[in-house]
C-alpha cells in the first residue's frame, strides 16, 4: 500500500510515525511547500525571542525520515488531487496514492482591519515569517499586538526579552485575554503578571485601521482611541487551509468534514489536525491532532483501532513564565452557572496560585491551574476519564489542597 500524507506539521509527523510503526511494509510519503523537514510550531516563539537557532528547529533529523523509510519532499508544494486516478500534482508531476491524507493545517488570520497590506506588520506562521520579524524588531522601538490570545501573547513576550529596548503593547478585542483559557479572575491574575513585566495590555480594543503611509505607525481602534507603534504582529487565531479540498470536491465546512475513522467524504481520503472538522468541531490544537494522526493510522491500514469520538481541549504550558493547565469546560457561558453547574475557585494567599474546578453531575469537567503545575497530570486524568469526585469535593476550595 502507497500512503500520500499532505502536510509535514506534527499531524502529519505523527500519522506517518504511526503507519510506520504499525506496519514495516506501507509506502509512506510526505509533501510540504516549506523547505525544512518538521519542527514544532511553538518553538517558533523561542526563535523570535534568540533562544534556539534555525538549525535546532527541526524535531527530527533528516537521517531520521531514511531509517524510517519515510521519504519526505521538500520544497513540494501539492496543486492538485485527482480523486478519479487517485494521483496528486506535485511540481508538475502527478504521483499515485492508495490512501490519501490530508495534514495541510491552518493559515493565520488577518482580520479585515483597514490600512493593510503595509510594511512591518507580521504574522507568525512559518520560520520565515520568523525571520522577517526579527529583522524589523531590530530597527523599531514599539511594537503592537494585536490579539491577547496564547500566541498573541507568547509572540509579546518573545519579543520583549529578544529585544529588550522594544515597549510592548496588547489589543484585545475581548473583556480579557485567554478567552478560550481562562476566566475572568484568573485573566486579571495573568495580566497583572504580564504588566510587571512591561508590557501593556488594552482589553475590549477592536483594531480598525492600521495607520501610516508605507510602513505602520500605530493602530487606530473601533472606539477612536489611537495606539501609537512602528511593527505590528496580528495574532486573531488561525483558518483551515480548504483550497485543496474544496477544489477536490470533497465536503468542507469549517474544516474538511470528517467522520470517526478521520475519513473524508472520499473513503481512500484522510484529514487530520487542524484543517479537520469533526461533529462540527476543529480543534487547531496538538493534542487532537496526535489523537487523531494515531487513529487514522490504524485505519488506513485497515486494522482494529477505537472510533475517534473528539478530544476534551487540553493545555499545559508556559505563559510569559507562569504555568497554566486548561482543560474541559473552563468558562461558563451564564453567570452565574447553569443549573447543574458548580464553580470553585480558589486562591493562595500571595495571589501567584489559581485553581478553578467546574463541577456537573459529580464530576469534574473543567478546571485552570494558574502559576502551578504541580496537580495538572492528576486533574487531566480525573476529567478525562470522568472520574466520580466523591470525598474530594469539599475540599477543592483549599489552595493547599493535594490531590495525592
Amino acid at each position: 500500500m502507497k500512503v500520500l500524507i499532505v502536510g509535514n506539521n506534527v499531524a502529519g509527523t505523527t500519522l506517518a510515525k504511526s503507519l510506520r510503526d504499525a506496519d514495516t511494509g506501507v509506502e509512506v510519503e510526505l509533501f510540504t511547500d516549506e523547505n525544512l523537514q518538521y519542527y514544532p510550531r511553538p518553538k517558533l516563539i523561542d526563535l523570535l525571542s534568540g533562544a534556539v537557532q534555525e538549525k535546532d528547529m527541526p524535531f527530527y533529523p533528516m537521517d531520521w525520515y531514511e531509517k524510517n523509510r519515510l521519504k519526505l519532499h521538500l520544497s513540494s508544494r501539492v496543486e492538485k488531487v485527482d480523486r478519479a486516478q487517485k494521483e496528486i500534482l506535485v511540481n508538475g508531476n502527478w504521483i499515485v496514492y492508495d490512501k490519501l491524507a490530508l495534514a495541510v493545517g491552518s493559515s493565520s488570520f488577518v482580520p479585515p482591519i483597514k490600512g493593510l497590506p503595509k510594511k512591518k506588520v507580521f504574522t507568525l506562521r512559518t520560520i520565515e515569517d520568523a525571520r522577517r520579524i526579527r529583522e524589523a524588531a531590530t530597527g523599531s522601538k514599539h511594537v503592537i499586538v494585536i490579539g491577547g490570545g496564547l500566541l498573541g501573547l507568547e509572540s509579546a513576550r518573545a519579543v520583549c526579552s529578544g529585544f529588550p529596548h522594544l515597549s510592548v503593547t496588547i489589543l484585545e478585542y475581548a473583556e480579557h485575554i485567554l478567552m478560550r483559557q481562562l476566566d475572568h479572575p484568573g485573566a486579571d491574575i495573568l495580566q497583572k503578571w504580564i504588566e510587571n513585566t512591561g508590557a501593556r495590555i488594552v482589553t475590549r480594543a477592536e483594531s480598525e485601521e492600521v495607520l501610516g503611509t508605507d510602513a505602520a505607525t500605530g493602530v487606530r481602534l473601533k472606539d477612536g482611541r489611537v495606539v501609537e507603534g512602528d511593527m505590528v504582529i496580528v495574532s486573531a487565531g488561525t483558518r483551515s487551509n480548504l483550497a485543496l479540498a474544496k477544489d477536490a470536491g470533497l465536503a468542507v465546512n469549517k474544516g474538511i468534514v470528517v467522520d470517526s475513522s478521520l475519513r473524508t467524504s472520499d473513503p481512500d481520503i484522510f484529514a487530520i489536525g487542524d484543517v479537520t472538522e469533526f461533529n462540527g468541531q476543529v480543534w487547531a490544537m496538538i493534542p487532537p491532532a496526535l489523537d487523531q494522526a494515531r487513529v487514522a493510522a490504524k485505519k488506513i491500514l485497515g486494522q482494529e483501532a477505537p472510533e475517534y469520538k473528539g478530544t476534551i481541549p487540553s493545555n499545559t504550558l508556559k505563559v510569559v513564565g507562569l504555568d497554566l493547565t486548561s482543560i474541559g469546560a473552563v468558562r461558563s457561558q451564564h453567570e452565574p452557572p447553569e443549573p447543574g453547574f458548580e464553580e470553585i475557585r480558589t486562591t493562595t494567599q500571595d495571589g501567584r496560585v489559581y485553581k478553578k474546578f467546574v463541577l456537573k453531575d459529580n464530576k469534574m469537567i473543567g478546571a485552570i491551574l494558574l502559576g502551578t503545575k504541580k496537580e495538572a497530570a492528576k486533574v487531566t486524568k480525573i476529567i478525562k476519564e470522568g472520574q466520580p469526585i466523591e470525598g474530594i469535593k469539599e475540599r477543592l476550595s483549599d489552595p493547599d489542597f493535594s490531590f495525592s
